[in-house]
């Protein structure tokens, strides 16, 4: 039982994302830790594990609100070693199922499922079941590193990032580089960062554009100002008529948490394409968890 608990702690750590619940929500043991991620709260975290706020300051020596990105928290628990039973989340006015599904580290259709929903319609007081958490573990990282490491960043340049949907369903980095060429852009793909679905690339698979590589200016939106200082990252599909599947959101959320964290200083604003003003359109469409997003990365 340890060294299933190991092994899927260290996958936790190694993705990064969603601040899922690490050992502590397959086993409801005494000595669960939760890893502080970028967005945690101790009342998040609290509710997270079904205990009070006080437990875990108590547990963990904490005085205030103030806790920091990387911290290690002690879970106060049964000290059982059998899987914990299903939590619950109670709906809030503004919640949706794509923003909950962000918040517990699990899939808008594993919500439908475990509740019987056949559409995406919620109402305030609902009760919802949210079952253990099922991150992939994958690292959606190690290709964007290794070419990161090769160029050099232009680390104060950059102050914000947008976020996109395709729109179509099918693509990639080479075909969206190619109509972007014939569009006239002579730096072709307008995004730094393409995201697939699994249809022409990889599902979670991170491309990266020669915008990226070169550190150029972005094509991404109509703003010549904003498209010099703003990175550009595109999720394949349309998320009008479908969701932004489970390994895209990791991927994503990874590759928001590595430039933040570090990689780009400056680049402390968010916004998905419709928020930015001028920009007529849609981009990236109702069921991508924007909402969500804001809560763990700001405006």
């Amino acid at each position: 039982m340890d060294q299933v608990r190991r092994r899927f702690t260290r996958n936790a750590l190694l993705t990064g994302v969603f601040s899922p619940a690490l050992a502590g929500s397959l086993f409801a043991a005494s000595d669960s830790v939760h890893v502080v991620q970028a967005g945690d709260t101790l009342t998040g975290i609290s509710k997270r594990y079904g205990i009070s706020t006080s437990e875990l300051r108590r547990a963990n020596k904490v005085s205030g609100d103030l806790i920091r990105v990387g911290q290690r928290l002690s879970i106060p628990g049964t000290g059982s070693s059998k899987p914990a039973p299903p939590s619950y989340h109670i709906v809030q006015a503004g919640d949706t199922l794509s923003g909950i599904a962000i918040q517990y580290g699990i899939t808008v259709a594993q919500i439908k499922r475990d509740n019987s929903l056949n559409s995406d319609v919620i109402r305030i007081g609902q009760k919802l079941v949210i079952s253990s958490n099922h991150t992939s573990g994958n690292d959606y990282l190690v290709n964007v590193r290794a070419v990161t490491a090769r160029i050099s960043v232009r680390r104060d340049n950059w102050k914000r990032i947008v976020v996109h949907h395709s729109g179509i369903k099918h693509g990639n980095a080479s075909v969206y580089d190619s109509a972007h060429r014939r569009r006239g852009m002579q730096n072709g793909l307008a995004y730094h960062f393409v995201i697939g679905n699994g249809i022409d690339s990889g599902d979670g698979e991170i491309e990266i554009g020669p915008r990226w590589r070169k550190q150029l200016l972005g094509g991404h939106v109509k703003s010549y100002h904003i498209n010099l200082t703003a990175i550009g990252i595109c999720l394949v599909g349309n998320f009008e008529k479908t969701h932004p599947s489970r390994r895209q959101l990791e991927a994503f959320t990874q590759l928001m948490d590595w430039l933040r964290g570090g990689v780009l200083p400056k680049a402390h604003r968010f916004a998905g394409h419709r928020e930015l003003k001028g920009e007529q359109t849609i981009c990236p469409g109702k069921n991508f968890p924007l909402a969500a997003m804001h809560a763990r990365y700001g405006h």
